[in-house]
Order: structure tokens, then sequence, then C-alpha cells
């Protein structure tokens, strides 16, 4: 094609000149594609946000025009854009405004971060914070309330762990009215709750499962302003660490409110599938609900456009590891008779997964349990069995220890699993303690996955744990912990997988990998610019990565102005 050249069509009887001339060249680059028919490229051209052609630099710049910005990549390396098929990017964008504990190794850590909140808070302000774990703590203890009252006597504060259980202190105890005297959520309930107390029966701040609701209620509730404020703080924060899409799993009402009002502003710059909470605000999975919630509105999986859409139904039939609750076959360490919960009842849980098929939708299953993800994988396989489609994708995340049996009816109904990959990483130690080096070491077994036929896409859980998405290319990689510690290095897969993992993928889970996940002429062109070789690093070195630019749809949404020094992109 001629430097510059359009084409002739001829539409509704007229001639039309068609101008293909690109908006975008980026040349002379390292780019690893993810594509298996080209798998890496020097440049890329795009044009009306896709990219249009993908090749060497020779042939890339004959395609420029007069109008055509030109960008030298100076050598650097090019991933597609980082596709998080789960993350709570709302939420993150909340605990980005809070204290954040997920680098804390001691109570020292913890009280310095309060007090330092408050310090900076209007007295008798809540103080809220998330990350604590005490398996990384040199105390080898949860955190108490009497711990932070000693740094926030009048400020109500409220920690939330890692996952699954909270701290409070004695202003945000009293304001809830939480006291000695305060009975447990009812132990008949399924996944009930409890109030840790001492030896005189006084509340320790630890409120475990159902209980946190207690404190819940007390707290002031976010404003529409301030959703939207922190979802956009989010989208700025992701796409300074190359994520492009995430799929937001478990939104009420006011979140999806949230992302649309973002996103009618112009400010949504991370695609977002919407994945709607299969719950009330207290974690109560009532069958009403979700029939009212979803078979009154009319809309079902896919509905939506490239920047915003509608994707699954999330469930929460289990617990976690860390904390002793995922359903599980083998019994917890040094707990004969704790072999976890489930919050659905085996029965329930096939009637609402076919309820949700027969509607339409798409299922996004938190599975922690070896025994959990069995249950949901057959009442998957049953829906299927009973209605066959393939217009619905349902999937399993976390998806730590899949069953022989799991694995046969995954691969069969082409049912993915979702693995928390930086789980590995961050929140592994807490693995070990709970159920010992030998049973941690199998869990998320990407190898295993990827031998049986299994699909499968890495995410992140953020703001469980980090949403960096290159602990988690480490993680796949090396199966460290933040210790060191190894676990399971016969599960590593390659960083070229890993990558495909973070990108292409997630694109498939949800139903769009015709349109993104790779670089290949007519997709999304976006695509983030490293500042180091992916491929060539020392493995350790992998999670130091960090973009210099991220570009959504062509456009850039992040530059590092320091690192890219001759401001082209500026």
């Amino acid at each position: 094609m001629a430097r510059g050249s359009g084409r002739m069509d001829f539409h509704g009887g007229r001639l039309r000149i068609v101008d293909n001339t690109p908006d975008l060249i980026l040349y002379h680059g390292n780019i690893i594609t993810v594509d298996p028919d080209s798998p890496r490229a020097e440049a890329v051209a795009i044009k009306d946000g896709k990219f249009v052609a993908v090749g060497p630099n020779e042939a890339i710049l004959r395609l420029r025009g007069p109008a055509t910005r030109v960008v030298d990549l100076q050598g650097r390396t090019c991933i597609p854009g980082i596709n998080d098929p789960h993350n709570h990017m709302l939420m993150s964008g909340h605990v980005l405004t809070e204290v954040q504990l997920f680098h804390a190794r001691s109570i020292s850590d913890i009280q310095e971060a309060v007090a330092k909140a408050v310090a900076d808070a209007p007295p008798g302000a809540w103080i809220l914070g998330r990350g604590w774990d005490e398996s990384l703590l040199r105390e080898k203890r949860f955190p108490t309330r009497w711990d932070l009252d000693e740094v926030a006597p009048n400020n109500p504060v409220v920690l939330e762990r890692v996952w699954n259980m909270l701290v409070a202190n004695s202003a945000a105890l009293m304001a809830a009215d939480i006291g000695r005297h305060t009975p447990d959520p009812d132990p008949t309930q399924l996944y009930s709750g409890r109030i840790d107390r001492d030896d005189l029966g006084e509340p320790t701040g630890v409120l475990r499962d159902r209980a946190k609701q207690l404190v819940y209620d007390a707290i002031p509730p976010r404003t529409d302003a301030e959703r939207e404020a922190h979802l956009r703080i989010a989208c700025r924060e992701y796409n300074r660490w190359g994520i492009t899409s995430i799929a937001d799993p478990g939104l009420l009402p006011e979140g999806i409110h949230a992302y649309q009002a973002v996103w009618r502003d112009g400010a949504l710059s991370v695609r977002s599938s919407l994945c709607l909470a299969g719950w009330g605000s207290s974690m109560e999975p009532r069958e009403e609900l979700l029939e009212r919630r979803f078979s009154d509105v009319g809309l079902f999986t896919g509905f939506g456009n490239t920047e915003l859409r509608i994707d699954t139904i999330k469930m929460m039939p289990d617990g976690g590891v860390g904390d002793r609750t995922a359903y599980m076959f083998e019994p917890y360490r040094d707990e004969p008779d704790n072999f976890g919960q489930y919050i659905v009842s085996p029965s329930d849980l096939v009637a609402r997964v076919q309820w949700c098929h027969e509607h339409g939708w798409s299922i996004d299953a938190h599975t922690c349990g070896d025994r959990m993800q069995e249950m949901v994988v057959e009442a998957y396989a049953n829906a299927y069995q009973q209605m066959p489609s393939t217009s619905i994708r349902h999937r399993v995340h976390h998806a730590y220890f899949p069953t022989e049996k799991a694995l046969e009816l995954m691969r069969e109904y082409r049912i993915a699993a979702l693995p928390t990959i930086p789980f590995l990483y961050n929140l592994g130690e807490s693995f070990v303690a709970s159920i010992g080096e030998e049973r941690a070491a199998r869990a998320m077994p990407l190898l295993t996955y990827l031998e049986a036929g299994v699909p499968i896409a890495c995410g992140s859980d953020s703001p469980v744990t980090t949403y960096n998405p290159f602990i988690g290319i480490y993680s796949c990689v090396a199966r460290k912990t933040v210790l060191g510690r190894d676990l399971g290095p016969e599960e590593r897969v390659s960083r070229e997988e890993a990558i495909r993992l973070y990108t292409a993928a997630g694109a498939w889970v949800t139903f769009e990998e015709e349109i993104k996940g790779t670089v290949t002429p007519g997709k999304l062109a976006d695509l983030v610019v490293l500042d180091r070789d992916i491929l060539t690093v020392p493995e350790e070195e992998l999670k130091e990565i960090r973009p210099v630019a991220t570009f959504l749809g062509g456009r850039a949404v992040y530059v590092n102005e320091k690192a890219w020094a001759d401001g082209a992109l500026s």
C-alpha cells in the first residue's frame, strides 16, 4: 500500500473514499503479541482505537500519513493490556483512600499506620483499613481492640484482615453496641460467625464471618459521590500498572450505579465487566432476592459494550483457607473436626445454579475448598446437561484444589478456573499455617489445569491482595511466598504462558476473545509498554517490572514522563 493511501468503495450508489491512514504508529519495539500466529513484532499501527497492522518496522512505517503520530518505542518490551478477570476495582478504590496494612509485619506496624491516620482525621472520624495477616506478623497473633486503643482512644477504628475477619477498637465496638453480653450470630445458620472473647468474656475486637455485620451496620454508609470518586482513583491507579480490563465480582446496585456514572462522564479508563452479587447486603443468599434482582431487570450475560458490560452473577458458597472456613474433604491442621463450612446448602446450590443458567446468566463462583469446588462444578455440569448452551461460560475463582472429578468435568464442559495467583505470594504463609506445607503446595496448580485441558485465566482478587499484575506473573513463574518459601515448584509455568494467563485468557472467560487480549489487527488497541524485558530479566526481578505507558484503545491513559524522557507521549 502506498504511503498514506486510502481505498475507494461504492456505498449506496455513491463513491466514498475510505481513509486507512493510521492515527498512531508505535515502532522500534519488542512486542509480545500473545497471538500464536505471529508471536513477536516490532511495530503496530492503530486507527479508531484498534490495531490495523502489526509487523516489522519498515512495513508499518510505510503506512503513515501526514497526520499520523509516530512514536519510537526505543526498543522497549510491550505486552497486551492486562485483563484481570477477578478484581474488585470499586472496593480497591475505597481501600486506596484508607489505611493499607498489606506490608505490616508486626502489631506496632499496624499501630503506626493507624496513629498516622488518626493524626490526619477529624476528631471522632471513623478510621477504616485493610490488609493485616497474622501469619506474617512478628507476634503471630491477631491484633486486638486494646492494641488499637493505644493509638486511637477516641476514633472508632475498623481494620479488615486480608479475608473474612476484622478487628475493631473499643470506640467502634461501643458505636456498634457490641459488648460482653452481645450474642454471636445464630449458630444454626449456615456460615454463622463469632465474636472473639478473652478469658473474662470481653470481646477482643476480632469479629469473624457474619459477626462482622454487627460493626458494619454502625459505619456511616458511603455516598454516591464517594463511590464515584474512589472508582476514578482506582482507574488511574490501575492504568499505572498496565491494567486495561477487569471483571468486578459481587457488585450491589449502588456499585453498578457508580460504574455507570463514571462511564457516562468519560472517566472509566479500565474496561469493566460487572459481576452482580447473588446475595444481600449481609451475604445472605436469599432465593427471592436473587430472582427479584435478576429476572425483573430482563438482562443477562453480555449486555453492554466494550467499555462497560454485564458479565456474571457471583456466588459465594464457601469461605477461605487462611481463616479455615473453605469447605474441604480433609480437616484443617490441628483441628480434626474442622472441615470448613458451606454458605449455600448443596441442594440450594444446585437449584440456584440451574435458575441462573436457565435465565441466561453465566456464574462466577467463589470456591476455595476442594469439596466445594467439586460441588460447584457438578452443579454447573448438571445445568449444562439439562440445557446445553454456547452463550454461557460458568467459572470458578480461587479454584485452589481441583479434584480429579472436578478436572474431568471442567475439561468436558469448558468450565474455566480463575486462580487468584498473587495469593501464593501474599497469603501462602497463611495457607501453610492452616493446612500444612504439603497441602498448601498443591494450591492453584496451573500446570495441572493446563495439562488437563481446563481453560484458566489468572486474576488478583484485589483488594484481598495486590492488583499489581507483575506480582501475579512472578507467582505463576516462581511460586514463592513473600518469605521466600517454595510452594509447589512443579506447577510453575513459563513466562510466555503467565503473560497469556493475564491477557488473552481473561478475554476468553468473558466472551471477548475476538475483540481484545492479543496484539492482533482488528482488536482493541490496548497495550502496555514496560521498563524492561519481561522474558529475559532475572526471575526475582519480574515483580519489580513497571509500565512506562499504558494505551487503552490507542489512547495513552498512563505515561511515566521520567522514564519516557523525550516526552513523545505527553
